[in-house]
This record gives C-alpha cells, sequence and structure tokens, in this order.
C-alpha cells in the first residue's frame, strides 16, 4: 500500500466514522465518542491529506498546522457567537481535541507514513527520481 492510499484509507475511515458514530450512536464511551472523536480524528485527515499533492499549497508542516488549527479555531470561535456551523455549542475541549488530532497526524506522517513510501527521501515526501 502506497502512502498515497494509506491516506485516502485513513480519511474515508474518518468520513464514515462520523456516520456511524452521529447523534444516535449509544455504544461505549458515548459521551466521548459523540463529543470528541471526530475532533481527534477529522483535524488528523485534514493535516494528512493538506500533505499528499505533490506540489501541495502547504508544504511545511507549520504551514498545515496553521491551516487546519485555523480552521477549528474558526469553527469554534462562531459556535461562540452563536453562529450553528459543524454544531451548536462552543466547547473549549474541542480546541483541546483538534491539537491532538494534528499532533497525532505529524507523528503518523514523521513516524509511520515513510514506512509507506516509495522512491521518497525519508521526512521529505519528495521524489529520490530526477
Amino acid at each position: 500500500m502506497t502512502r498515497r492510499r494509506l491516506v485516502v484509507a485513513i480519511a474515508l475511515f474518518v468520513g464514515l466514522l462520523h456516520f456511524v458514530t452521529g447523534p444516535g450512536y449509544r455504544g461505549p464511551a458515548r459521551s466521548f465518542v459523540n463529543g470528541y472523536l471526530i475532533d481527534l480524528f477529522l483535524p488528523l485527515a485534514m493535516y494528512l491529506v493538506l500533505g499528499l499533492p505533490e506540489r501541495p499549497l502547504a508544504l511545511s508542516r507549520v504551514a498545515r498546522v496553521c491551516v487546519v488549527l485555523s480552521v477549528g479555531c474558526s469553527v469554534e470561535a462562531l459556535q461562540y457567537f452563536g453562529v450553528p456551523i459543524f454544531g451548536r455549542t462552543f466547547d473549549p475541549v474541542d480546541l483541546v481535541m483538534y491539537a491532538l488530532g494534528v499532533a497525532a497526524g505529524i507523528v503518523l506522517e514523521a513516524g509511520i507514513l515513510p514506512r509507506f513510501e516509495r522512491g521518497r527521501a525519508p521526512g521529505t515526501g519528495r521524489s529520490l527520481d530526477p
């Protein structure tokens, strides 16, 4: 499996997870799953997907972190001011979950995903071929 396929699989899993763990979810850890699981996994997937293109708009990890956290913070700020976007209630713990999700994305990208790359310079995502 290539790195790209693995990242797409992660993103699809997160999308499916959103439907499985919707408001009707009654399984284990219900309050965590309903309140924070997607807030953790969505930023992780978004961070990884932003790094997929051969020439990503956000080349550096720092830029991708800023983009993902800006989206999350904007959503929470809008919810704080009563704008119901991707939810209705402001929760400061969501901000922590966004940061943890991005941190998990960085760990995956730096430590696990390089094992799935073929013909790439370790840690750069750039092709070794001229």
